[in-house]
């Protein structure tokens, strides 16, 4: 990069020039990050695709550590990363990764790589309508990037990488594919990772702000990431003065209403229970708060911003008398499972039936068509256990074993033999320890039954494997 460029890039995120004459140059620090990745087929569960590669950007934080976004390691068998300043590429590796945020953390074992970097360090979030620049290795070209732009808003958002909903700012920056994982700088520090952008408009840019960076990073400190919790309720907005009134709320006080509980929050909080404030901090009608500063946030980021197992303090009120209670993060457990980013599916083939567990993974096979809607229905359907998980009838390997049902395909396994189905281990042991001659598979929403010789079942299982070259009629997990 030519030095007139080097100097815009710094007076324009408030470096003072003395900057560039130092020993390193700090756009060292921003780093290419190329990766090689192998991800499962959840619909075949037993294959992989076809091995694929992919470029993002990265930043050097304290520590000789490299930040980036979750979604450019994700699946990874082999990854390097490469400076601005040198044609070499370094070989390193996940040191930590959580993909409820898209981000995650590599360390590069050759430490010479960190001999010319000044790592960045991570800075305050900036008000809406603050100058930033983007740094990266974008596609187009393959030297490092640098782009200008305006914070336009900061509010939840949901991460395509993960389906959750949390802080996000949104950028007039261009933000391409590369771009990810790149740092977002002001005044010198870094105030956020560039992450994913909008292809329906122009300028629709996002980046994963300071507060979140520093929960994943605080959250990863014993060595494991615990992802987002939250606070296991629904509300609906309370903006009717007459829907106050039934719910005895003074003409002082606003909040919002609980309107589902989650199970185990049921012995804290009901239903038309009223929140008045988190931590102190007033719920306004439309379910915002203020800042300090006069910015306006979705309640919920104040409960974002705890750890998992951290207590908030919610002000209630009950029928018309106010209440504090002490409420514990947590994650709900759904009969979905999140997407199996960095893991191998479960499976399980008996007579040619393929059965696995429902993740996000396994309802994105869908791409742009719509998956079965009951499916869909068990991504907000709470576990009765932890042990519990929907088993899914993927499709069938078709033999003349299972005549008259090769045609089915996702399907929810609902019982065996009228017994409800916990999950895959509970189907292989009814399956493997049945001493009954017959097997009746209840199938979907609506009880299709599959009833077939057991015997015939399993004795057919592995001809049918050798046949369609599967090598294990279940996953390593569950041998």
């Amino acid at each position: 990069m030519k030095m007139k460029k080097i100097l815009a890039f710094f007076c324009l995120v408030g470096l003072s020039l003395v900057a560039v004459a130092q020993e390193y140059d700090p756009l060292n620090a921003v780093v290419r990050v190329d990766t090689i990745y192998y991800q499962p087929n959840f619909s075949m569960p037993w294959q992989n695709r076809m091995q694929d590669s992919c470029c993002g950007s990265g930043v050097v934080i304290t520590g000789n550590r490299i930040l980036t976004a979750a979604h450019n390691v994700t699946d990874a068998t082999y990854i390097t990363v490469m400076k601005q300043s040198s044609d070499e590429n370094y070989p390193a590796t996940v040191l930590a990764v959580d993909h409820d945020c898209d981000l995650a953390l590599l360390e590069v074992e050759d430490q010479s790589f960190f001999n010319d970097i000044l790592p960045f360090e991570i800075g305050e979030t900036p008000p809406p309508q603050t100058q930033v620049a983007v740094a990266g290795f974008p596609i187009g070209g393959d030297g490092l990037s640098i782009t200008q732009g305006v914070i336009s808003r900061i509010e939840t958002r949901t991460y395509v990488h993960s389906y959750c909903n949390l802080l996000c700012a949104q950028l007039d920056a261009a933000i391409n594919p590369g771009n990810s994982g790149g740092p977002v700088v002001n005044n010198g520090s870094v105030v956020g990772i560039a992450f994913q952008s909008n292809n329906r408009g122009e300028g629709l840019g996002y980046m994963v702000p300071t507060e979140i960076i520093r929960h994943f990073l605080r959250d990863i400190e014993d060595g494991k990431a615990d992802g987002f919790g939250s606070a296991g309720f629904r509300y609906a907005t309370l903006e009717n003065p007459d829907t106050r009134r039934y719910l005895k709320m003074t003409d002082g006080q606003t909040g919002v209403r609980i309107t589902y509980v989650c199970q185990h929050n049921r012995e804290l909080l009901q239903l038309d229970d009223v929140l008045l404030a988190i931590d102190g901090i007033h719920v306004a009608n439309n379910g915002y708060i203020r800042l300090v500063t006069g910015e306006s946030r979705a309640f919920s980021t104040l409960i974002s911003q705890r750890q998992i197992g951290e207590k908030i303090d919610l002000t209630i009120l009950r029928d018309g008398k106010e209440l504090v209670v002490q409420l514990p993060v947590k994650k709900i457990e759904y009969l979905c499972k999140d997407f199996l980013y960095d893991t191998l599916p479960d499976y399980y083939i008996v007579g040619g039936f393929v059965f696995t567990t429902l993740s996000y993974s396994f309802l994105d096979e869908w791409g742009n068509d719509s998956p079965p809607a009951e499916l869909v229905s068990k991504t907000f359907t709470e576990k009765t256990s932890p042990d519990e998980e929907t088993v899914v009838l993927s499709f069938v390997l078709g033999d003349r074993v299972n005549v008259g049902y090769q045609g089915l395909m996702a399907l929810q396994l609902n019982k065996v033999n009228e017994k409800k189905v916990i999950n895959l281990p509970d189907l292989i042991s009814f399956i493997e320890n049945s001493e009954e001659e017959f097997i009746t598979l209840t199938l979907g929403e609506n009880d299709y039954p599959v009833t077939l010789d057991l015997k015939k079942l399993r004795d057919s299982t592995p001809a049918i494997l050798k046949r369609y070259r599967v090598p294990a009629d279940r996953s390593a997990s569950l041998r």
